[in-house]
C-alpha cells in the first residue's frame, strides 16, 4: 500500500527520507510545495536518496483553488498506509480528506516541542490542521472557497485526534499516539568517510531570531559578542540562517572577526558531503544543534542564552521552553548580562 509524504522544506525532506528508510516504505508518493530557496536542497536530496517513484509538485504561489481541489479529489480515490506531514494548515487537504491508516508528524524545528505539548494538553491538533482557522483567515473570499470545496466534498476542518510523531526530539509517549525516534539512519550512511576537524575551530550556528521578531538585532549582536569573547582564543566559523541579512553578516565578520560560511545545501548535509566531522559546535536556539548531536555523538555541542530581559514578551515562554529542552541533551553555558 502506498504512503504519502507532504513536504515544504529541506528539513522535512530529510525527515521523509529517514522515515522511508526506518519504516521500510517502498511505494511512495512525494508531494512538494516549496519556495525557490528550498528547491536546490530538496532536489539534491531527492536525487541523492533515490527511489521516489511518484512525485507531485504543487503550485508555489497559491494554497487554494482549482488545482488543489483536483489534486485532493484524485488522491481520495486510493487508500494509503501512512501520511507524513508537518503540522500546518495547508496539510489539512490531506489530513482531513484522505483515507490513510496512520498520521505521522514530521519535525518542524523547535516548533515540534510546542506541537507535542499542545497535543498532550488538548488531545488534538485540530486547529493546526484547519485550512483557514490555523491562519485566522476570514472573510468573503474564504467563505466562498469553503462553499466551493464543500460542494465538491473537500473538508477544510475535521477533528484531528489520532496523531503520531516521527522525530529526532526525545518526546514522551502520550496517550493515543506513537512516538518513533528518528535515528538518522540515512544520514549516518553518508558519514563513513568523515574526518575530525582540528580542535581550535568552533562552528557557531546562526538563528533567525531577528527576522522572527524574538530579539532586536542589537540584542542578538550583544549575545554574539559575548560568545566571541568566550572563545577569543579559537577560530569562530559562523554558519548563518538563510533568513539572516547580508549586511548583518558583514558586521559580524568585521566587528566580531567571525569567518562567515554559508551553507551550500543545509548544515547537516554540508558537513557530511565535505567529509567533515566537527569537534565543537555552538549556538543559541537552533534545531540544528539537536540534529547535529544526533549525527555527531562524539562532538562537543554547547548553547548559550540570550539576555532574557530583551526577548519580546510574546516569545519569551517559547524561548525558555527551548532552553529547557536543549539543556537535556546539549551543554548549557549561561551568560550573564
Amino acid at each position: 500500500m502506498k504512503s504519502i509524504f507532504f513536504i515544504r522544506t529541506s528539513l522535512e525532506m530529510l525527515g521523509a527520507i529517514e522515515a522511508r528508510k526506518q519504516f521500510g516504505i517502498v511505494d511512495t508518493l512525494l508531494i512538494i510545495k516549496s519556495d525557490r530557496r528550498q528547491d536546490r536542497t530538496i532536489n539534491f536530496l531527492i536525487e541523492k536518496s533515490g527511489g521516489w517513484n511518484n512525485i507531485i509538485r504543487t503550485k508555489k504561489k497559491t494554497s487554494y483553488g482549482v488545482s488543489w481541489l483536483k489534486l485532493v479529489k484524485k488522491l481520495k480515490k486510493e487508500k494509503y498506509k501512512y501520511l507524513f506531514t508537518r503540522a500546518f494548515p495547508i496539510a489539512s487537504y490531506f489530513v482531513n480528506n484522505l483515507n490513510y491508516e496512520k498520521l505521522y508528524i514530521l519535525d518542524d524545528g523547535a516548533a515540534t516541542i510546542a506541537i507535542a505539548k499542545e497535543y498532550k494538553n488538548t488531545g488534538n491538533l485540530t486547529k493546526r490542521f484547519s485550512l483557514f482557522k490555523g491562519k485566522n483567515k476570514v472573510g468573503f473570499k474564504y467563505d466562498l472557497i469553503q462553499k466551493i470545496y464543500a460542494s465538491n466534498k473537500i473538508k477544510i476542518d475535521e477533528n484531528v485526534t489520532d496523531v503520531n510523531f516521527f522525530t529526532f526530539y526525545n518526546l514522551l509517549n502520550y496517550e493515543n499516539h506513537e512516538y518513533v525516534q528518528n535515528n538518522f539512519t540515512w544520514l549516518h550512511s553518508l558519514k563513513k568517510d568523515s574526518k575530525k576537524e582540528e580542535n581550535n575551530k568552533v562552528y557557531l550556528i546562526g538563528t533567525a531570531v531577528v527576522n522572527s521578531k524574538i530579539l532586536l538585532f542589537e540584542d542578538y549582536f550583544t549575545t554574539l559578542k559575548r560568545i566571541s569573547e568566550f572563545y577569543r582564543d579559537k577560530e569562530v566559523v559562523y554558519i548563518p540562517h538563510t533568513r539572516e541579512a547580508s549586511k548583518d553578516l558583514k558586521l559580524f565578520e568585521k566587528e566580531l572577526s567571525f569567518k562567515i560560511r554559508k551553507n551550500k545545501f543545509n548544515i547537516e548535509l554540508d558537513f557530511l558531503l565535505n567529509n567533515e566531522y566537527p569537534t565543537h559546535i555552538i549556538g543559541t536556539i537552533s534545531t540544528a544543534l539537536i540534529t547535529l548531536k544526533g549525527i555527531y555523538k562524539e562532538s562537543v555541542i554547547d548553547f548559550f542564552n540570550f539576555d532574557d530581559t530583551k526577548i519580546f514578551k510574546n516569545k519569551k515562554k517559547d524561548v525558555i521552553d527551548v532552553y529547557k529542552y536543549q539543556e537535556k541533551y546539549i551543554n548549557y553555558i549561561r551568560l550573564d548580562y
